[in-house]
């Protein structure tokens, strides 16, 4: 039977002195997070028969830095956030996405610890994070975000080949709120809306801020604005517009046809954008996706700009001031009072946008020209409103009928 090995502690944490040897030996103890139990596993490793106190002083760095360990090239979750960080900077993501991430990724932790390898995580370990986000309480939005920063990381690494296998490829998505589930307004219930500020004060420091937030729901019901877009606009970024149509041809009321010419002009108001207001960084930006574009107004929020225009240059206003001085979540919480009165569902400020171009599809506005109002590309557009395209397939039958 060998010998029980004795060891002297040294002036150093984890270097012995072996007496049997005459040599040193280094104890390493760490703790490896087991994604199945959801429990830490502590470990340690030895290295043996190292001449002197400063080899064993250099192996045992390289312990604690990981240099030494079995598998210490796998990539940890942490490290694939790394390495996208890298990735943001070098092609120059905007701040609000490097923002976004970094507050996503936080919530992954919750569930998967950075330091979780991600060889690791399997096909029942992202099913387990899907259901304890769920569990969590998170909004169906925050759910969609969350598990789409998980994903993202691990596609990334495969990417990079620092994994050999994707359990994405295989690994069903989770499942979130349809599309076709989210709210739309319909036109009697934004009619309803508009009444309620309409007759309705709200004041701070001796303004009503109501007028304004009449307006603001008006633009984003009849323009399908994005709520941070609709925040950066300037008086200036409103201007009138006239062109002709031919007089066979009518598809607007002309304001003052001429009964001389076979054309009659079409004059209005159309709001650009091309910028957009972030709340929470306090900063504005390019619009999404850097579409910038331009928006004709219906005369209902025609007449109610002319309206709050004119009386902020009477007060001394330039036209290069903001229009709209609050934030985000100010927006959406006047909106649900006004809901709460009417005893309305709880709409946000997004349900505008999703209403406004939900109608133009009904209308049977052309996908391109929904494109350039909306800012979305073709392709976002028919994955999140696919379900009212179903009546595409009759379109084309009767087209090529008597062909």
């Amino acid at each position: 039977m060998d010998k029980k090995v004795k060891r002297k502690t040294t002036n150093y944490k984890s270097i012995y002195y072996n007496e049997s040897t005459k040599k040193y030996d280094v104890k390493y103890n760490f703790k490896e997070y087991d994604v199945k139990t959801g429990k830490n596993k502590y470990r340690s490793k030895w290295i043996y028969n190292l001449n002197t106190i400063t080899e064993a002083k250099a192996e045992l760095a390289k312990l604690q830095t990981g240099g030494g360990r079995s598998g210490d090239k796998d990539i940890t979750l942490q490290g694939a956030y790394d390495l996208w960080l890298i990735k943001a900077e070098g092609q120059n993501f905007s701040p609000v996405s490097i923002k976004n991430t970094r507050q996503q990724i936080r919530m992954v932790y919750r569930f998967v610890p950075a330091t979780t390898k991600l060889k690791d995580i399997d096909e029942e370990v992202y099913y387990k994070f899907c259901s304890d986000i769920r569990k969590y309480g998170y909004s169906e939005e925050t759910i969609h975000s969350i598990n789409a920063t998980f994903r993202k990381m691990i596609n990334l690494a495969y990417k990079k080949k620092l994994i050999k296998e994707n359990i994405l490829n295989y690994a069903d998505n989770i499942k979130t709120k349809k599309k076709e589930d989210y709210k739309t307004i319909s036109k009697e219930e934004f009619c309803e809306i508009d009444k309620y500020f309409k007759e309705n004060d709200f004041w701070r420091m001796g303004v009503n801020n109501y007028p304004k937030y009449r307006l603001m729901f008006n633009i984003l019901y009849y323009t399908g604005l994005r709520i941070g877009e609709c925040i950066a606009l300037t008086y200036v970024d409103f201007e009138g517009f006239i062109y002709y149509q031919p007089k066979n041809e009518v598809l607007l009321e002309a304001d003052s046809p001429n009964q001389n010419t076979q054309e009659k002009p079409v004059q209005g108001t159309r709001v650009k954008i091309d910028k957009s207001f972030v709340s929470g960084m306090n900063l504005t930006k390019e619009p999404k996706n850097y579409k910038k574009r331009s928006i004709p107004l219906s005369p209902a929020p025609e007449r109610l700009f002319i309206e709050i225009k004119e009386s902020h240059l009477e007060k001394g206003g330039s036209l290069e001031d903001k229009i709209f001085t609050w934030g985000y979540g100010l927006c959406d919480a006047v909106l649900k009072k006004a809901c709460n009165a009417l005893d309305f569902p709880k709409y946000t400020c997004h349900d505008f946008r999703h209403t406004f171009i939900s109608n133009l599809i009904r209308k049977g506005v052309p996908l391109p020209v929904i494109e350039k109002a909306s800012g979305d590309t073709q392709q976002t557009i028919l994955k999140r409103y696919s379900h009212m395209f179903e009546g595409d397939e009759l379109m084309i039958l009767t087209a090529m009928k008597d062909l």
